[in-house]
């Protein structure tokens, strides 16, 4: 699982562009995947502990601060800093096996409108999922200059110029390994939640929420069969729940604020 981390000859003329807040525990990992290539930019928005020291040990590695305001947006502005027009997007989380290095090696890079995409497998404390939560298709290698990024969370990868999207599949797998414990998954979720975040979210009655939330649930935990997973399938099911009643209700409180008098 752990890919081989011996630099290539010739670094590859593509910038890895990663967001960071608080990664100490996961960024030097991911880092050392990415010793092929010739840039990579940590956007670091707002991190407290020994993230910005840890990725400035890499030769290759241009650490730039900035503020976050939703992973759309903030992705677009990593981006345009770079100093490659083909960008790879990985998280501090994540990390390249060997396979997926070489593939991106040979990738064709000749279509700045195609969009390379892999397989990222999943990793829940400690765990590779059977159920839908193991693994998924993702879009990471662009153009900057044709395709860029939408939406404040949960994000997608859009051509400028409203197109459809054309593909091309790479070999290898990417790894993620997301939560730190329990904990730390429920605070995600709420990070995720704030208005702010959601400005396209229509806001709901805790009630109307509750519903919303109960549905998530069943969801994850019956038709994606996140039971499979067991106690791990129980807790991301409940957490996704969590998640959902408090994005529509906080929403809600807040604009309710906006009409009360005072």
């Amino acid at each position: 699982m752990s890919p081989d981390a011996s630099p290539a000859a010739r670094p590859l003329p593509i910038s890895v562009v990663m967001l960071a807040r608080d990664a100490a525990d996961t960024i030097e990992r991911s880092l050392r995947s990415l010793e092929d290539f010739a840039e990579v930019l940590v956007y670091d928005n707002g991190s407290t502990d020994a993230t910005p020291a840890i990725a400035s040990r890499f030769a290759n590695v241009r650490v730039v601060k900035g503020h976050f305001d939703g992973f759309g947006p903030t992705r677009n502005r990593a981006a345009a800093a770079a100093a490659h027009d083909w960008i790879l997007n990985i998280d501090s989380d994540e990390w390249l096996t060997t396979e997926l290095r070489a593939s991106l090696r040979s990738a064709p890079l000749s279509d700045p409108r195609v969009i390379h995409t892999f397989i990222r497998r999943n990793l829940m404390f400690g765990h590779v999922p059977r159920s839908i939560y193991g693994w998924e298709l993702i879009h990471r290698l662009y153009h900057r200059g044709e395709v860029g990024w939408e939406g404040g969370v949960h994000e997608g990868i859009v051509m400028l110029d409203g197109s459809a999207l054309r593909t091309h599949k790479l070999r290898g797998e990417l790894w993620h390994d997301p939560y730190r414990s329990v904990g730390h998954l429920f605070q995600k979720r709420w990070y995720y939640a704030q208005p702010h975040l959601r400005d396209r979210l229509k806001p709901q009655h805790p009630a109307l929420a509750s519903l919303r939330a109960l549905w998530r649930f069943l969801r994850c935990y019956v038709i994606q069969i996140g039971f499979v997973d067991g106690w791990r399938g129980l807790v991301i099911s409940v957490a996704d729940a969590y998640g959902t009643f408090l994005k529509y209700s906080w929403a809600y409180a807040e604009k309710q604020k906006t009409h009360e008098p005072r």
